[in-house]
This record gives C-alpha cells, sequence and structure tokens, in this order.
C-alpha cells in the first residue's frame, strides 16, 4: 500500500520516532499529546531540586522542515492559547520567551526565540545572523525544538526551585 502522505509528514513522523526524541520521551522531558499532521501538540516537564514544572505547546508544521514549526504556549484541555505568564511566579527568561508579541498587526508571533519560525525574522537583523546556534535550517530536527521547549520550562522549573529554597 502506498503512503499518501505529503513529504512533509513523513519527515516529522519519522522524526518523532527517531531515538533522539525517544530518549526525551523516555526522560520524561516531553511527551506527545496529539499528532495531527500538521498540527503537534507537547508537554515539556521538568524537575529542579524539589519543584517540577510543566508547560503545554502547539507545533504548526505545515511545509515541515523549512519553514520550521510555528510554536505557541498551548492549553491542551481548553485547546486554546492561554494568556501570557506574567509576574513573580515566573522566571524573566520564561515571562520573556512566551510574552505577547506581534510580527504583524493581529497575528500573534508565537514563543518569543530564533528556532521559531515567526520570531526568527523578527527584530531587524535575523537570528541566523544574531544566534546561529538557536537558529533553524533544514538540516535541524524536531529534537532540537523540543530541547530548546525544555530549556524554557526547566529555566523555570529553576527558578521556582530558588524561590523555594530561600
Amino acid at each position: 500500500m502506498a503512503d499518501d502522505r505529503s513529504p512533509a509528514e513523513r519527515t516529522l513522523s519519522a522524526q518523532l520516532e527517531s531515538p533522539a526524541f525517544l530518549i526525551g520521551v523516555e526522560q520524561g522531558r516531553w511527551f506527545v499529546q496529539k499528532f495531527e499532521f500538521p498540527h503537534l501538540y507537547v508537554r515539556i516537564h521538568a524537575v529542579q531540586g524539589g519543584s517540577s514544572f510543566g508547560h503545554e505547546f502547539h507545533l504548526l508544521c505545515d511545509g515541515y522542515p523549512l519553514p520550521g514549526p510555528f510554536v505557541e504556549r498551548w492549553d491542551f484541555v481548553q485547546g486554546r492559547r492561554p494568556a501570557a505568564p506574567s509576574g513573580h511566579c515566573f522566571s524573566p527568561a520564561f515571562i520573556d520567551a512566551l510574552k505577547d508579541w506581534e510580527q504583524y498587526p493581529g497575528q500573534h508571533g508565537g514563543i518569543y526565540r530564533g528556532w521559531q519560525r515567526v520570531a526568527a525574522d523578527h527584530g531587524g537583523r535575523p537570528w541566523t545572523e544574531v544566534r546561529p546556534d538557536w537558529a533553524w535550517n533544514a538540516q535541524r530536527n524536531i529534537t532540537f525544538i523540543m530541547e530548546h521547549l525544555f530549556d524554557v520550562v526547566d529555566e523555570q522549573a529553576s527558578y521556582l526551585a530558588r524561590k523555594t529554597e530561600s
């Protein structure tokens, strides 16, 4: 039987089954809540000291691997993007990554990091020049995004652990 999935869907599906991606699942760093191409819903979880923190994200992967995924904060149960984090309960880095911003009027910009498709070209100089280590390209895979999302969530878990200690 012929595989009638698009090249983008086949590429992403293979990466979701790759050893690198599955190691993150086995370690409890992330798991797929739902995959219905081009939509991927994930939960990222981090533990620092006695604190743990988890957050959900929606990745729009149409055309994958180029353009890279559009990534936004998400509430899987509610089926929508929740309000941006704010206040003393969240680390400054977590707030910055998940803030509300617009690339174009009326269009939410998603996660504000250079590996996210809309943010990649925002702010004058492209992220490929400013932070090439964060920039998305066709040689990267979905685990690259997951690792960076884990870093954002891990920063928040670390912040909570520090607040608990003080």
